[in-house]
């Protein structure tokens, strides 16, 4: 007969062998491999956050203090501002700025809503072509349009003194404050444009079908359904239009400092490179500006109200239909191509004839004076060479590692709990309110408090890290959409399979990014070309990049290397600007 067992026996080989492989170190373990995934995650975002905010604590605390903040013992003190408002310049620069954002602005938002519709709502001869001109200012540096308008249509300018010769018409005075408008609104025009024009292919034609069918004409159509219906898209476009004129420096500097028109752009440019600068009074201007900014930004809300009311797309898709104008058609076409020309066209090409010229004027022919020495000059110049240089490695290397960052950013915030994913969507678009010239400062002061930050000093990699933070949100927002596309079963199948995380990302999320990656470099490439005003303060003998050249050229009166050095750029930013934007 079977004796009974007590309760347990007999049972110590399976419990003894869970128990061995269940210690505490295990157990550690596998919550640690577990939550690595999350930990790592936290780390980027966190980082990202730093690095966003970085131009802006500094600049906060030097405001703030009497003294350059790598001085000991600092008291805090209102001091800085109270010098700034008392000073007459700083108050001249306010209201001037406020003027050249007011007309600027109307000025670009007008256009790019005019063009939009014309664009994107009538059937016109050349539509494409036409759509690829009016978007060209998006390829080429403001810096270069406001040379090129400058050589051409400035007081002393070849259309200006060709004009007075033979017709004995004068132009407009562009070393003005309505001139630099002018020329703002027409640089930020395109950037109106794409606004309006995503916003007018999700309205269906069939709601101004319904306002004609009940008796409106095509006019009140589209003032009554159109534009009422676009209200969102039109905040936006003013309030970026008015930020954008805030950070201009490029007109402003060209344009108005002939006439000696200064705005906040220029006055915190000279304050900043001057030789004794005072920390305080600069730092205090950029805390004005990105107050101003962000203040504008914050309105947007409050502007639009409860946006579900513009809502217009709905489960079904409905193709879009162009209205036919027959022969006017070849009117407006005209129309357009006669505004691309004069504001883009000619002047780019009259850049190009410029730099291939000793000096140009209606009085001398052209064939006296062609020559090959502002080329010879650019590029027999070791300064001028590097610049190209260093300019072609920030973009290429610098862009590579900003498209990394963004990867590893939009990774975190759509492959994460919702909280993480809100922490890094906000931080991301943090830098759309730092203008480009506090970005600038703002990096400067971090490199001189920080530890180690005397190795970024004069070095390209200062320029790399000022230019990612300068233009992270334009790449994240880039990215974004294509990872909403991607579902994630996809990855979840890799690791059922076995693989780890980031085999799933490598083998299934990088290959169906690729052309959004491409495209997120190419778009970095071409803005990390063209940026020169958070430069302006980091750069160093040896570390100057295309656009602070030029710009030293032109203080010194040097037209025709400004316009070579301006062709180089044209000719190897322009390829793959229209590959990122002429996409229809």
């Amino acid at each position: 007969m079977a004796q009974a067992r007590p309760a347990g026996a007999g049972y110590s080989g399976a419990p003894s062998l869970g128990t061995h492989r269940d210690t505490p170190a295990a157990r550690l373990w596998r919550l640690w491999r577990n939550r690595l995934p999350l930990v790592v995650r936290w780390a980027i975002a966190l980082f990202l956050l730093a690095l966003l905010i970085s131009p802006m604590l500094p600049l906060l605390y030097q405001a703030f203090i009497d003294r350059p903040l790598y001085e000991d013992d600092p008291v805090w003190t209102l001091q800085n501002f109270q010098g700034l408002v008392s000073d007459p310049n700083f108050r001249s620069a306010c209201v001037n700025t406020l003027w050249f954002a007011i007309l600027g602005t109307a000025i670009s938002t007008t256009t790019g809503f005019v063009v939009a519709l014309a664009l994107e709502r009538f059937d016109l001869p050349f539509r494409r072509t036409l759509k690829i001109l009016f978007l060209s200012p998006i390829f080429i540096s403001a810096l270069i349009l406001a040379f090129s308008w400058s050589m051409l249509y400035g007081p002393s300018g070849y259309a200006a003194i060709l004009l007075k010769v033979s017709l004995g018409i004068s132009l407009p005075n562009l070393n003005s404050l309505v001139g630099m408008s002018i020329l703002a609104g027409v640089s930020a025009a395109p950037v109106s444009y794409l606004f309006f024009a995503a916003a007018m292919r999700n309205i269906p034609p069939t709601l101004e079908d319904a306002a004609r069918a009940a008796g409106a004409s095509s006019l009140r159509a589209v003032l009554g359904v159109v534009l009422p219906l676009m209200r969102p898209s039109l905040i936006y476009c003013i309030l970026l239009n008015f930020v954008m004129k805030f950070d201009q420096l490029a007109v402003p500097l060209v344009v108005g400092e002939p006439a000696r028109i200064k705005v906040l752009a220029t006055y915190l440019y000279e304050k900043g490179l001057q030789t004794q600068s005072d920390y305080g009074i600069v730092s205090a201007t950029a805390v004005v500006m990105l107050a101003v900014v962000q203040i504008v930004i914050g309105l947007q809300k409050y502007a639009l109200g409860d946006v579900r009311r513009y809502t217009t797309v709905g489960g079904r898709s409905m193709k879009r239909g162009m209205i036919r104008l027959g022969a006017a058609g070849w009117a407006v076409s005209g129309a357009l191509l006669a505004y691309t020309l004069l504001t883009t066209g000619i002047p780019s090409a009259f850049l190009i004839l410029r730099s291939f010229c000793s000096f140009m004027s209606p009085l001398i022919p052209i064939s006296q004076v062609l020559t090959l020495d502002n080329f010879r000059l650019v590029l027999g110049y070791d300064a001028y060479v590097r610049s190209i240089i260093n300019t072609i490695v920030i973009a290429t290397v610098g862009g590579f590692g900003a498209l990394v960052l963004t990867f590893a950013s939009s990774v975190v915030a759509y492959r994460s709990p919702p909280l993480l994913r809100r922490v890094v969507e906000q931080t991301a678009f943090i830098p759309r309110a730092i203008p480009g010239m506090v970005v600038g400062i703002g990096i400067f002061y971090a490199a001189v408090i920080l530890p180690g930050g005397g190795y970024l000093r004069g070095s390209l990699a200062i320029l790399m890290i000022a230019f990612t933070i300068r233009y992270f949100s334009g790449g994240f927002a880039v990215l974004a959409p294509s990872f909403h596309q991607i579902g994630q079963d996809l990855e979840r199948a890799v690791r059922v399979a076995g693989g780890g995380e980031l085999r799933s990302i490598w083998a299934v999320t990088l290959p169906l990014l690729r052309p959004a990656l491409v495209g997120c470099f190419l778009l970095y490439f071409v803005q990390f070309f063209k940026e020169y005003a958070a430069a302006s303060f980091l750069f160093g003998p040896d570390t100057a990049v295309v656009g602070t050249t030029m710009l030293q050229l032109d203080l010194m009166g040097n037209l025709g290397p400004v316009a070579a050095l301006s062709v180089i750029v044209l000719a190897l930013t322009l390829p793959i600007a229209i590959l990122v934007y002429a996409k229809d």
